[in-house]
């Protein structure tokens, strides 16, 4: 049976020892100024948080893919939260747009607080696991440290010494770099030794490939032999291949299940202009940077990771026991959107 795993290559070039990522001195103290417990639900491949929006407690799916921190009909309609337009137009991995938002004069993720905010109102979910989305814009102005095994996500101040930061015990430390563009969390990856630019996306369960670049670089199709067949949409197939190893800067998994997923998004809109689910953009700024590929919780929860924001890097070793995090900062923060 195949099996993901974790391996690590031991080329100083590409990983970090240890124990040059020790705190040296009181300036390199990394300061905690929140705590969330992470729940992972659906079998690990969906990690919630606990969020209070107007008091009222709800789960939320812990989504760096998606573009906004965004609510569910159902449970918006529940609060009884006004309605008002967001200012613009997202649209999900099918193509569904949503123009509307709902809002909210407290929400408040562990200890810190947003105030007087709107939350985009989309379809995606019935509510039954989890009543909305917690994105990457209520991450950028700290740096955050998510430790899937676990289950805590850590807030950080960013004012610390540059790569002193991976306080858990780790052999090897990847440190990949980083764009944080339209708020998502993109990175440089090999797959079976050939470059993509992908996005580590928790909130999807599986890691994705588009077609297009499947085929063009493997010359892998829904016919070829040995593939897993998933659904077809439309006349379009997805299907899941097994590849050899995928690489974060000499860190690798191997064995991991890639989906081969039709690209859908902006589809079933024909005067569309912005693109959200996994991603929001203007449709005709598509070029070569753009991420071909989602980092989903298949692989993430194997790891843990430390998002240094103010290094633009990603900090990736393979997941270890739970630790305790650095001491907290003694008064909440106001929390803001990025």
């Amino acid at each position: 049976m195949n099996r993901i795993g974790i391996s690590i290559l031991l080329a100083l070039a590409a990983l970090w020892p240890r124990t040059a990522l020790a705190a040296e001195s009181a300036n390199c103290t990394l300061t905690q100024v929140n705590s969330i417990p992470l729940t992972m639900a659906a079998g690990g491949a969906r990690p919630l948080v606990s969020v209070t929006i107007n008091g009222v407690e709800k789960k939320f799916l812990l989504d760096t893919g998606g573009y906004a921190s965004q609510i569910f009909t159902a449970a918006a309609q529940e609060l009884k939260l006004p309605h008002t337009e967001s200012g613009g137009k997202l649209l999900d991995l099918y193509g569904n747009a949503y123009t509307g938002a709902a809002h909210v004069e407290t929400f408040r993720l562990g200890r810190l607080q947003d105030n007087n905010t709107t939350l985009p109102i989309t379809g995606l979910g019935d509510g039954s696991l989890f009543a909305g989305i917690l994105a990457a814009d209520y991450m950028g102005k700290y740096d955050v440290e998510l430790d899937f095994s676990g289950g805590r996500m850590n807030y950080f101040s960013r004012e610390h010494c540059a790569g002193k930061v991976v306080y858990w015990p780790a052999a090897a430390i990847a440190a990949v770099p980083m764009v944080f563009r339209n708020r998502h969390l993109n990175l440089d990856v090999t797959l079976d030794g050939h470059p993509f630019r992908a996005m580590i996306d928790t909130g999807a369960p599986g890691t994705t490939l588009l077609a297009p670049e499947a085929k063009r670089v493997f010359g892998i199709t829904a016919d070829t032999p040995g593939v897993k067949q998933l659904y077809e949409d439309r006349g379009e197939k997805a299907f899941e291949n097994i590849f050899q190893q995928l690489s974060f800067e000499g860190l690798q998994v191997v064995n991991p299940h890639v989906k081969i997923i039709p690209d859908k998004v902006g589809s079933r809109d024909a005067n569309n202009d912005l693109v959200t689910g996994s991603r929001l953009q203007h449709v005709d700024d598509r070029d070569s940077t753009d991420p071909v590929m989602l980092i989903g919780m298949n692989v993430l929860s194997k790891l843990h990771l430390y998002i240094a924001f103010s290094e633009d890097k990603i900090y990736i070793t393979p997941a270890s026991a739970p630790q305790s995090a650095p001491s907290s900062a003694g008064t909440a923060s106001e929390a803001s959107k990025q």
